[in-house]
């Protein structure tokens, strides 16, 4: 069986080409990647990987069907900010961006995969190799949190139920029953480091995914990286829709998080 995997930053990429291979050893594994983006460490675990500048869709269109694939995972994001340079974009990229109707990166990267799948190539479900790595029900590692950050919690779980469906972003930092802050192109990290510059210490970080996500893309991700911050900040809590958020070495994750002392909690709308 062969399977391609369309290779964004950060580890999420890395994490699903682990868990792809250990789970099915035989899958001849092709990663697409792209410079300034992708992890060097994909080469790893795939059998073999391309390279493109970061615009080139035909390039990746005419590489999968050289390679053959009739399924491909999409993995790890491009940087957003990158919709505003399209110096190096090439003429089907272009395009296709001409044709939809707003720049949302959702509205751009679900034309992509409408693109390439009308050349033959089918998009899983991103999270099909790694179901035990999403948010679960209820406290996560075990810790108790006061009735204030309970209060919090309901608050804000309300508020991001309907943000997350304007399309504008997936995490919100909250405090005292107030909306500190949201999530626009600047990403997680920046939206919860705003956040605690205007509260201080305390707050509640959630974050969720869309009704109807299309979790061929996009899928909503934690790691470590965002919970050593939260650790700078202080937050009380740390709140993530059930089943549909990964997080990344979750058991690793977990323990830290709980030797932080900073609950972690699935909760569903």
């Amino acid at each position: 069986m062969k399977l391609g995997i369309i290779a964004g930053n950060r580890l999420l990429p890395i994490i699903l080409a682990k868990a792809i291979k250990q789970k099915n050893p035989q899958i001849e594994l092709v990663a697409f990647c792209f410079y300034h983006e992708t992890s060097g460490l994909i080469k790893k675990y795939a059998n073999k990987t391309h390279w493109f500048s970061v615009g080139s869709l035909g390039a990746l269109r005419d590489r999968i069907k050289e390679e053959g694939l009739s399924q491909c995972i999409m993995a790890g994001q491009i940087t957003p900010l990158r919709i505003f340079d399209r110096k190096k974009w090439d003429s089907e990229l272009l395009k296709l961006v001409n044709e939809t109707k707003d720049m949302q990166p959702h509205t751009i990267f679900s034309g992509i995969i409408k693109y390439l799948e009308q050349h033959g190539v089918k998009f899983i479900d991103s999270t099909t190799y790694l179901k035990e790595s999403l948010a679960s029900g209820g406290v996560m590692n075990g810790l108790s949190y006061s009735g204030g950050i309970k209060e919090d919690i309901e608050f804000g779980a309300k508020m991001i139920s309907r943000f997350v469906d304007l399309d504008i972003g997936q995490t919100i930092v909250v405090k005292n029953k107030s909306v500190v802050s949201v999530e626009a192109l600047e990403g997680t990290d920046n939206t919860i480091k705003r956040g605690a510059n205007l509260s201080g210490q305390g707050s509640v970080v959630l974050k969720f995914s869309k009704t109807n996500q299309d979790l061929r893309f996009d899928v909503p991700v934690v790691g470590i990286g965002t919970l050593n911050l939260l650790r700078k900040i202080k937050a009380s809590a740390l709140v993530l829709e059930t089943n549909k958020v990964l997080i990344l070495e979750k058991m690793k994750f977990l323990e830290l998080a709980s030797k932080y002392r900073i609950p972690v909690i699935g909760i569903n709308r």
